[in-house]
Protein backbone atom coordinates (compact mmCIF):
# COMPACT_ATOMS: atom_id res chain seq x y z
CA UNK A 1 0.00 0.00 0.00
CA UNK A 2 2.84 2.35 0.86
CA UNK A 3 4.50 1.72 -2.51
CA UNK A 4 1.23 2.41 -4.33
CA UNK A 5 0.75 5.65 -2.40
CA UNK A 6 4.31 6.72 -3.19
CA UNK A 7 3.82 5.94 -6.87
CA UNK A 8 0.60 7.94 -6.96
CA UNK A 9 2.34 10.87 -5.26
CA UNK A 10 5.18 10.68 -7.78
CA UNK A 11 2.77 10.62 -10.72
CA UNK A 12 0.84 13.58 -9.29
CA UNK A 13 4.07 15.54 -8.76
CA UNK A 14 5.19 14.80 -12.32
CA UNK A 15 1.84 15.96 -13.68
CA UNK A 16 2.10 19.21 -11.70
CA UNK A 17 5.65 19.79 -12.97
CA UNK A 18 4.45 19.09 -16.51
CA UNK A 19 1.71 21.72 -16.17
CA UNK A 20 4.20 24.28 -14.82
CA UNK A 21 6.60 23.56 -17.69
CA UNK A 22 3.78 23.97 -20.20
CA UNK A 23 2.86 27.36 -18.73
CA UNK A 24 6.50 28.48 -18.90
CA UNK A 25 6.89 27.26 -22.49
CA UNK A 26 3.66 28.98 -23.50
CA UNK A 27 4.31 32.25 -21.69
CA UNK A 28 6.02 34.09 -24.54
CA UNK A 29 3.33 33.01 -26.98
CA UNK A 30 0.70 34.29 -24.54
CA UNK A 31 2.09 37.82 -24.91
CA UNK A 32 1.37 37.64 -28.62
CA UNK A 33 -2.19 36.50 -27.91
CA UNK A 34 -3.09 39.08 -25.27
CA UNK A 35 -1.10 42.31 -25.65
CA UNK A 36 -3.83 44.27 -27.41
CA UNK A 37 -6.40 43.97 -24.59
CA UNK A 38 -4.54 46.49 -22.43
CA UNK A 39 -4.66 49.13 -25.16
CA UNK A 40 -8.26 48.35 -26.13
CA UNK A 41 -9.81 48.56 -22.67
CA UNK A 42 -7.45 51.29 -21.49
CA UNK A 43 -8.45 53.59 -24.34
CA UNK A 44 -12.19 52.97 -23.89
CA UNK A 45 -12.12 53.44 -20.11
CA UNK A 46 -9.98 56.60 -20.37
CA UNK A 47 -12.40 58.13 -22.88
CA UNK A 48 -15.36 57.23 -20.65
CA UNK A 49 -13.63 58.70 -17.57
CA UNK A 50 -12.93 62.04 -19.27
CA UNK A 51 -16.50 62.15 -20.61
CA UNK A 52 -17.87 61.33 -17.15
CA UNK A 53 -15.74 64.08 -15.60
CA UNK A 54 -17.13 66.64 -18.05
CA UNK A 55 -20.67 65.41 -17.34
CA UNK A 56 -20.12 66.06 -13.62
CA UNK A 57 -18.66 69.52 -14.30
CA UNK A 58 -21.69 70.45 -16.42
CA UNK A 59 -24.16 68.97 -13.90
CA UNK A 60 -25.51 66.24 -16.16
CA UNK A 61 -27.71 63.77 -14.25
CA UNK A 62 -26.37 60.69 -12.48
CA UNK A 63 -28.70 58.51 -14.56
CA UNK A 64 -27.04 59.77 -17.74
CA UNK A 65 -23.61 59.13 -16.23
CA UNK A 66 -24.66 55.60 -15.35
CA UNK A 67 -25.95 55.03 -18.88
CA UNK A 68 -22.62 56.25 -20.26
CA UNK A 69 -20.79 53.49 -18.41
CA UNK A 70 -23.39 50.79 -19.04
CA UNK A 71 -23.55 51.43 -22.79
CA UNK A 72 -19.79 51.92 -23.28
CA UNK A 73 -18.74 48.91 -21.20
CA UNK A 74 -21.40 46.57 -22.60
CA UNK A 75 -20.69 47.62 -26.19
CA UNK A 76 -16.94 47.26 -25.63
CA UNK A 77 -17.39 43.76 -24.18
CA UNK A 78 -19.55 42.65 -27.13
CA UNK A 79 -17.11 44.11 -29.67
CA UNK A 80 -14.20 42.45 -27.87
CA UNK A 81 -16.01 39.11 -28.02
CA UNK A 82 -16.47 39.46 -31.79
CA UNK A 83 -12.82 40.46 -32.31
CA UNK A 84 -11.61 37.64 -30.08
CA UNK A 85 -13.60 35.03 -31.99
CA UNK A 86 -12.05 36.18 -35.25
CA UNK A 87 -8.59 36.14 -33.66
CA UNK A 88 -9.12 32.60 -32.38
CA UNK A 89 -10.13 31.38 -35.84
CA UNK A 90 -6.91 32.76 -37.34
CA UNK A 91 -4.68 31.81 -34.40
CA UNK A 92 -2.03 29.28 -35.38
CA UNK A 93 -1.26 28.33 -31.79
CA UNK A 94 -3.58 28.23 -28.77
CA UNK A 95 -1.59 28.14 -25.56
CA UNK A 96 -2.47 27.04 -22.04
CA UNK A 97 -0.92 30.23 -20.68
CA UNK A 98 -3.10 32.22 -23.07
CA UNK A 99 -6.22 30.49 -21.74
CA UNK A 100 -5.11 31.27 -18.20
CA UNK A 101 -4.72 34.95 -19.08
CA UNK A 102 -8.13 35.05 -20.75
CA UNK A 103 -9.70 33.48 -17.66
CA UNK A 104 -7.85 35.86 -15.34
CA UNK A 105 -8.92 39.00 -17.17
CA UNK A 106 -12.46 37.76 -17.83
CA UNK A 107 -12.90 37.06 -14.12
CA UNK A 108 -11.40 40.42 -13.20
CA UNK A 109 -13.67 42.16 -15.70
CA UNK A 110 -16.76 40.53 -14.21
CA UNK A 111 -15.67 41.59 -10.70
CA UNK A 112 -15.18 45.18 -11.88
CA UNK A 113 -18.56 45.15 -13.64
CA UNK A 114 -20.28 43.99 -10.43
CA UNK A 115 -18.50 46.64 -8.35
CA UNK A 116 -19.23 49.35 -10.88
CA UNK A 117 -22.93 48.70 -11.36
CA UNK A 118 -24.42 46.47 -8.65
CA UNK A 119 -22.41 48.17 -5.91
CA UNK A 120 -23.46 51.71 -6.78
CA UNK A 121 -27.08 50.87 -7.70
CA UNK A 122 -27.54 49.16 -4.33
CA UNK A 123 -26.13 52.21 -2.55
CA UNK A 124 -23.51 50.07 -0.83
CA UNK A 125 -20.93 52.82 -1.35
CA UNK A 126 -20.46 56.18 -3.02
CA UNK A 127 -19.84 55.98 -6.79
CA UNK A 128 -16.48 57.72 -6.36
CA UNK A 129 -15.26 54.65 -4.43
CA UNK A 130 -15.43 52.55 -7.61
CA UNK A 131 -12.02 53.79 -8.74
CA UNK A 132 -9.92 52.65 -5.75
CA UNK A 133 -11.80 49.33 -5.63
CA UNK A 134 -11.14 48.66 -9.31
CA UNK A 135 -7.50 49.71 -8.83
CA UNK A 136 -7.13 46.97 -6.21
CA UNK A 137 -8.49 44.36 -8.64
CA UNK A 138 -6.27 45.61 -11.46
CA UNK A 139 -3.21 45.45 -9.21
CA UNK A 140 -3.91 41.80 -8.44
CA UNK A 141 -4.61 41.01 -12.10
CA UNK A 142 -1.35 42.60 -13.26
CA UNK A 143 0.63 40.79 -10.57
CA UNK A 144 -0.70 37.39 -11.69
CA UNK A 145 -0.55 38.28 -15.40
CA UNK A 146 3.12 39.19 -15.12
CA UNK A 147 3.90 35.90 -13.39
CA UNK A 148 2.11 33.88 -16.09
CA UNK A 149 3.91 35.75 -18.88
CA UNK A 150 7.24 35.81 -17.00
CA UNK A 151 7.40 39.60 -17.37
CA UNK A 152 8.65 41.02 -14.07
CA UNK A 153 7.96 44.67 -14.85
CA UNK A 154 4.33 43.79 -15.65
CA UNK A 155 3.93 42.24 -12.19
CA UNK A 156 5.62 45.29 -10.65
CA UNK A 157 2.78 47.48 -11.94
CA UNK A 158 0.70 46.12 -9.05
CA UNK A 159 2.67 48.41 -6.73
CA UNK A 160 1.47 51.50 -8.61
CA UNK A 161 -2.12 50.27 -8.79
CA UNK A 162 -2.28 49.49 -5.08
CA UNK A 163 -0.53 52.74 -4.12
CA UNK A 164 -3.01 54.63 -6.30
CA UNK A 165 -5.92 52.80 -4.69
CA UNK A 166 -4.74 53.87 -1.22
CA UNK A 167 -4.47 57.52 -2.32
CA UNK A 168 -7.91 57.39 -3.95
CA UNK A 169 -9.39 55.92 -0.76
CA UNK A 170 -7.74 58.55 1.44
CA UNK A 171 -8.48 61.54 -0.81
CA UNK A 172 -11.75 60.87 -2.69
CA UNK A 173 -13.40 63.51 -4.86
CA UNK A 174 -14.24 64.55 -8.41
CA UNK A 175 -10.49 64.55 -9.13
CA UNK A 176 -10.52 60.76 -8.62
CA UNK A 177 -11.74 60.31 -12.19
CA UNK A 178 -8.81 62.24 -13.64
CA UNK A 179 -6.30 60.50 -11.36
CA UNK A 180 -7.71 57.11 -12.34
CA UNK A 181 -7.61 58.09 -16.03
CA UNK A 182 -3.93 59.02 -15.64
CA UNK A 183 -3.29 55.67 -13.94
CA UNK A 184 -4.97 53.85 -16.83
CA UNK A 185 -2.79 55.67 -19.37
CA UNK A 186 0.47 55.13 -17.44
CA UNK A 187 -0.09 51.64 -16.07
CA UNK A 188 -2.28 50.03 -18.73
CA UNK A 189 -2.17 51.71 -22.14
CA UNK A 190 1.60 52.36 -22.18
CA UNK A 191 2.42 48.82 -20.91
CA UNK A 192 0.00 47.51 -23.54
CA UNK A 193 1.87 49.38 -26.27
CA UNK A 194 5.18 47.97 -25.00
CA UNK A 195 3.81 44.41 -24.97
CA UNK A 196 2.26 44.85 -28.40
CA UNK A 197 5.55 46.12 -29.83
CA UNK A 198 7.39 43.22 -28.19
CA UNK A 199 4.94 40.70 -29.66
CA UNK A 200 5.45 42.17 -33.13
CA UNK A 201 9.22 41.81 -32.79
CA UNK A 202 8.82 38.19 -31.67
CA UNK A 203 6.55 37.41 -34.62
CA UNK A 204 9.13 38.83 -37.03
CA UNK A 205 11.88 36.74 -35.43
CA UNK A 206 9.78 33.58 -35.69
CA UNK A 207 9.04 34.33 -39.33
CA UNK A 208 12.76 34.47 -40.17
Amino acid sequence: MTDIANNLSTIKAEEEISVIKKIMEDSKKAIVDNGWHYIYWGSIVTAALITNYLMVVYNISMNSQGMLWFISMTSAAILEGIIERKREKHAKVKTFAGRLLNTLWSGSGICMFILGFAGTLSGAYNAIMIFPLISIILGSAYLISGVIQQVKWLSALCIFWWTGSILLLLYPGIHSMLVFAAMIVCFQIIPGVLLFAKSKRELKLRAV
